[in-house]
């Protein structure tokens, strides 16, 4: 659902496009952008990739799908994996687009990272930002990392409002999906015991039978049992897009602050 509103988003805002040079932020193993390059490949369109991830051995993952895509078409595809963090990573804002696809989740603090993303944007270019939104589904994940790593999740709220503080012009759009847990509560299930790592960031391998059956209450508690057998979780994430202004647009809405500014002024005086 993600991956085809990211598509729905480009082919609103750069419809006539035929080449980009894309940087995904925490790229991992491109789980996302694996099947989006494909995607945009068959569209015809030419595409030079940089990924950044801190996980070397996610990156490496990462090179060995990019190194098929480019032999299948080597004039269509060109990349780059940087195996860094955001902070260690230099380029000037030459992408067309920049992704972050639930990248967030991994920040140490919100307001610097955002401000080393928005220096990568030019003015033509668009970032695209998936973040989940605070729901049941992910509130473990959220108090389990506070317990362990002493810092916040963040989430879509947290997002919104930063942009709302920086007035930043911003599009939002809310995924609303349902996550099949029925495997979860089967205990020889290796599937269902992926999800359950997943739900909480975590190795719950390590969890006591206490723990664990803690979890498990508190996921059915939270679900809905449909007739077919499967247990259903309710979850949203938010996918915002935002260009970065133009000189001349600050410009503008600068003289205009000093107009009011004046006008303010002017008031006080009489």
């Amino acid at each position: 659902m993600i991956l085809e509103a990211t598509l729905q988003a480009i082919e609103k805002h750069k419809p006539s496009q035929e080449s980009y040079t894309i940087l995904s932020i925490g790229c991992g193993s491109g789980l996302f952008e694996k099947p989006f390059f494909k995607k945009l490949l068959e569209l015809n369109k030419s595409i030079h990739f940089v990924g950044v991830d801190p996980n070397k051995v996610e990156c490496i993952k990462t090179e060995e799908w990019c190194q098929e895509l480019s032999k299948f078409q080597p004039e269509k595809f060109t990349f780059k994996i940087h195996p860094v963090t955001l902070e260690k990573f230099e380029s000037s804002p030459s992408f067309d687009i920049i992704l972050l696809i639930h990248s967030f989740d991994y920040f140490s603090e919100i307001e610097s990272s955002f401000q080393r993303v928005y220096k990568l944007v030019g003015e033509e270019s668009m970032a695209i930002i998936a973040i989940a939104v605070k729901t049941k589904f992910n509130e473990p994940y959220h108090y389990v990392s506070q317990r362990l790593y002493q810092r916040p999740r963040f989430f879509s709220e947290d997002l919104y409002q930063l942009f709302s503080e920086q007035n930043i012009p911003f599009s939002q759009e809310i995924i609303e999906f349902s996550v099949n847990i029925t495997k979860c509560f089967q205990k020889d299930s290796q599937l269902g015991k992926h999800l359950l790592d997943f739900i909480v960031d975590v190795n719950t391998t390590y969890f006591s039978p206490s723990q664990l059956q803690v979890l498990l209450d508190y996921l059915s508690s939270n679900s809905q049992k449909l007739e077919g057998g499967e247990i259903m979780i309710p979850n949203s994430a938010s996918l915002y897009y935002f260009q970065k202004k133009k000189e001349e647009e600050i410009k503008n809405s600068m003289e205009e602050s000093g107009v009011r500014s004046q006008e303010s002024g002017g008031k006080k005086e009489e």
